[in-house]
């Protein structure tokens, strides 16, 4: 993920959101910081985080998040699944570099 002056704002939205434990989540860049922002959005109630991850990961190019998301409102975020949400070419987005799942 490359950090924009505009996702770096929204980073700081959502410190002042969050706890000092979730805020450490926070830290890092790249796939790791991608990899955090999932694991706050499961791991927070905070409606107004759940609304800022999902614009950081629409500015960072994971459009397909926000569908995500929303159909995972009602039976959680780990039970949807994923292929039905996505075209093709969104869920090839996500297949590791290697072409194998994991």
């Amino acid at each position: 993920m490359k950090l924009t002056e505009n996702i770096t704002d929204l980073l700081l939205d959502l410190t002042e959101l969050e706890t000092p434990e979730n805020t450490q989540l926070l830290i890092g860049d790249g796939t790791n910081l991608r990899n955090n922002l999932l694991k706050l959005y499961r791991a927070t109630e905070n409606q107004s985080s759940h609304q800022v991850i999902t614009q950081i990961l629409s500015e960072a190019g994971y459009p397909w998040f926000d569908k995500l998301a929303k159909a995972g409102s009602d039976q959680g975020l780990d039970a949807v699944d994923a292929a039905s949400l996505l075209s093709e070419d969104e869920f090839m987005q996500l297949v590791p570099p290697n072409g194998y799942f994991h």
